[in-house]
């Protein structure tokens, strides 16, 4: 009875491994053959440029950032800025803008190093957020950065910039 019991117990100990080797595979193998997009955006203002802001959709994730932003005016005009603050806009499949990456630099007492802080906005990466699935690419084209800042007389300043895509990259699995 003992081993009829052990004989049991093996087998549904190999069957739910063998299950579970085979579901894990399937997961990998689905992201292996999935598509990689890469898009990169830039855009010019008055007074800023935006360069390489990267869109980098994966099956299971999406990262979005790694922009350059040039200031096109006097670096003087920003030596004591106490505020910058950048958004990135998409419009949702609503046609409704939403923010999808943000950041902000303020200081109390003292200034912000705008200049230094603008040669890589940094970025983020993350599962994808309600209704990101649906989006392609006209919702990547349609990005726009709002820059806000003050300037050496502590009036605040802001901007908005249309990107435009520049270069697109799709990696397709093989089917």
């Amino acid at each position: 009875m003992k081993k009829t019991i052990l004989f049991l117990s093996s087998i549904i100990v190999i069957s739910n491994a063998l299950w579970l080797y085979l579901y894990l595979n399937k997961d990998a193998e689905d992201i292996a053959n999935s598509d990689v997009s890469l898009y990169t955006l830039h855009g010019s203002g008055e007074a800023w440029e935006v360069h390489d802001y990267k869109i980098i959709i994966t099956p299971d994730k999406i990262l979005r950032g790694h922009a350059s932003l040039n200031y096109k005016g006097d670096p003087a005009d920003l030596s004591q800025s106490t505020f910058f603050e950048y958004k990135f806009y998409e419009n949702n499949n609503r046609g409704e803008k939403e923010v999808v990456y943000a950041n902000e630099f303020h200081s109390y007492n003292g200034v912000v190093s705008i200049l230094d802080n603008v040669k890589d906005t940094g970025s983020l990466t993350g599962p994808y957020s309600d209704g990101e699935l649906e989006k392609d690419k006209s919702n990547y084209d349609s990005t726009s950065l709002e820059i806000t800042w003050n300037d050496k007389e502590g009036q605040r300043q802001t901007e908005v910039i249309q990107l435009d895509i520049e270069k697109e990259m799709m990696i397709k699995a093989d089917e």
